[in-house]
């Protein structure tokens, strides 16, 4: 008599191969067009903590192609950690090969002058600085780069007077910007009176900006000289940004210098504390597009 099964328990059938093992893929004899796409896809920061060093084939694939390092971002690399940064960002220039044309991360003057004299095509430079040696970044070497349209420029300041002159150092520099951002912040510590901007002064001169369409001021203290003075040096100025300035009064705005800003297609400017803020809608001259923006008057 045959012997029930258990419910549990079926019979193997000889006739069935064993299924195959899964195939092992050798990653590193990727073709080298698709390799150079996954790389673009990662970007700096993480082939340079792990990508590379898959094996021998990925490392000489990373390191022997300019392309990859063309736009550098290392801005989620720590600030602090200056060993980490300085040394990953001085790889990826070396990469680059002077294709290098954009940049972004942390920044001091060292690294500053190894990028201007390696990255000559550059285009595109945002730099965060944070003084905390009290160094005022050297942006005047900005005028070794002959292709710069793009300037972003943060900085975290613990001394007195080092942003006074930085603006107008960036003008002078790289005339021929068309997008300059800066930003300027003061530390919990900082010795910082209210004096920390740059036009305080009541007459102030810049150098033509012929070619700039975008500028944005942050914690930056600006007058209505100082307006007047860039308005006046940035012919073709479109958009600028000044959301806050404790020595821009508004109210002493003349008629002249607000038909000025009534020109631009965005403005943003800082409003008296003691007058209530309102926008009114402009219609924009001949030559721009159709449309309204606002722009507080008071």
């Amino acid at each position: 008599m045959q012997a029930s099964l258990s419910p549990g328990r079926r019979h193997k059938n000889p006739d069935v191969p064993a299924p195959s093992p899964p195939e092992v893929r050798d990653w590193s004899a990727l073709p080298g067009d698709i390799l150079v796409g996954v790389f673009l896809k990662l970007g700096p920061r993480e082939i340079m903590r792990g990508a590379d060093m898959v094996c021998t084939a990925w490392r000489r694939g990373a390191v022997g192609e300019p392309a990859l390092w063309r736009r550098v971002d290392l801005t989620t690399v720590p600030a602090r950690s200056t060993l980490l940064w300085k040394a990953m960002a001085r790889a990826a220039v070396d990469r680059a090969a002077g294709q290098c044309e954009a940049y972004r991360g942390p920044c001091d003057n060292d690294f500053l002058l190894y990028l201007i004299e390696r990255a000559t095509s550059l285009k595109s430079i945002h730099l965060s600085h944070d003084d905390t040696r009290e160094v005022v970044l050297k942006v005047a070497q900005l005028n070794q780069l002959p292709l710069l349209e793009d300037v972003d420029v943060s900085l975290s300041y613990f001394s007195n007077g080092a942003s006074i002159n930085l603006f107008n150092s960036v003008c002078q520099a790289c005339p021929r910007l068309k997008e300059l951002r800066m930003s300027f912040t003061r530390n919990s510590d900082s010795n910082y009176d209210d004096n920390i901007g740059g036009f305080y002064q009541e007459k102030c001169e810049i150098p033509v900006m012929g070619e700039l369409r975008f500028l944005q001021l942050l914690g930056y203290y600006l007058t209505v000289a100082g307006l007047t003075a860039i308005l006046d040096s940035c012919p073709v100025l479109e958009s600028l940004n000044v959301p806050s300035g404790d020595y821009l009064i508004t109210s002493r705005m003349d008629e002249k210098l607000r038909a000025k800003c009534a020109k631009l297609k965005n403005v943003t400017l800082p409003y008296d504390s003691d007058e209530e803020e309102y926008y009114e809608e402009s219609d924009l001259e001949d030559g721009y597009e159709s449309e309204s923006y606002y722009y507080p008057f008071y």
